[in-house]
């Protein structure tokens, strides 16, 4: 075995913490409704852009055919919901709290013109496609375990979130939630036990998906993380969190081709770990005798991560092969 190849072992042993870490601040999944006074259709023009506390615009979608924009595998923090349009004479906003992993809802008014900008009340709860058989009693319990979740009161928004299935069994978001919830408390059993609830009920949940390839990976069961990462992607659009843990497990598994792809993939999302994805592919490179390939990965990575202590590994990695110590 070469010194080179010793050192990027060395430097990947320590990237399942690194990763798990990258990945815990990203994954939070918002729908909004925006809500008309006469619950019309809405004009497809109509936009809802989740702000930043910066100022910046994190990401925007256009409403569905029955009002709806879905946002998947945002990063926790703080945004303000923003619904805007031709038709509306202002636009209407509100204040979330995105947490890991978690599913939330979210109703915002809007003014149409020729109404005199006052706004009417929608309806009591979120409905959305799929989900209009939800009491509004599960989902009251629902909203107040997010406010929980937001402030980290765990064992609060469990016990919530445990009376929004008792009054409705098939609450896949609110299983979800639990699920998300179990795994930071480090209870697998029960977490894989909801996770798996949640996509029985709705098998288009990529963030349920997301959070089974999250407790796959703590397990080290690779095969698990490419099946359950790569459903969600057919169902959703994992983030750069998502897809540098997809392409550790597949360097874990020697699937060494795909590895490359996604690493290539995650990189371009400029999200989460994406400098450490020439390191994934680097090392999937020098499992193929692709010497020169691998060192060219840990050049670009050193060029977008320049210091820091994955940044002196690397360099000592490319030290060892420069200097002939680390060659076959």
């Amino acid at each position: 075995m070469t010194g080179r190849l010793l050192l990027l072992f060395t430097l990947l042993a320590t990237a399942s913490a690194q990763i798990n870490v990258g990945s815990a601040s990203i994954g939070g999944r918002v729908r909004v409704w925006a809500v008309s006074e006469d619950h019309a259709t809405c004009e497809p023009t109509t936009r809802v852009a989740l702000v930043a506390s910066a100022g910046l615009t994190f990401a925007e979608n256009s409403v569905n055919e029955q009002c709806v924009a879905e946002f998947f595998d945002v990063l926790e923090g703080n945004y303000r919901v923003k619904v805007t349009g031709p038709d509306l004479a202002n636009f209407g906003e509100t204040q979330i709290t995105v947490s890991s992993g978690m599913a939330q809802d979210v109703e915002v008014q809007s003014r149409r013109k020729g109404n005199g900008g006052v706004p009417v009340n929608g309806a009591s709860a979120f409905v959305s496609v799929g989900e209009l058989g939800i009491p509004s009693a599960a989902k009251k319990e629902f909203d107040k375990a997010n406010r929980l979740i937001s402030k980290q009161e765990w064992s609060k928004a469990t016990e919530l979130l445990r009376k929004a299935v008792a009054i409705y069994p098939q609450y896949a978001d609110a299983y979800n939630n639990l699920g998300a919830i179990y795994r930071r408390l480090g209870d697998v059993g029960q977490a894989r036990e909801v996770l798996q609830k949640a996509v029985a009920i709705n098998d288009h949940l990529a963030v349920a998906y997301v959070n089974l390839g999250r407790l796959s990976f703590d397990q080290k069961d690779f095969a698990g993380v490419e099946a359950f990462i790569g459903k969600a992607l057919t169902v959703g659009s994992p983030d750069g969190g998502e897809l540098t843990m997809l392409a550790y497990a597949q360097v874990a598994d020697r699937h060494l081709e795909e590895a490359i792809a996604t690493a290539g993939t995650a990189h371009r999302s400029q999200l989460a770990n994406h400098a450490f994805a020439h390191v994934l592919a680097a090392k999937a490179d020098e499992m193929q005798g692709k010497d020169a390939d691998s060192a060219a990965q840990l050049r670009e990575f050193l060029k977008e991560e320049p210091t820091g202590r994955r940044a002196e590994q690397v360099k000592n990695v490319l030290a060892k092969f420069e200097s002939g110590s680390g060659t076959r």
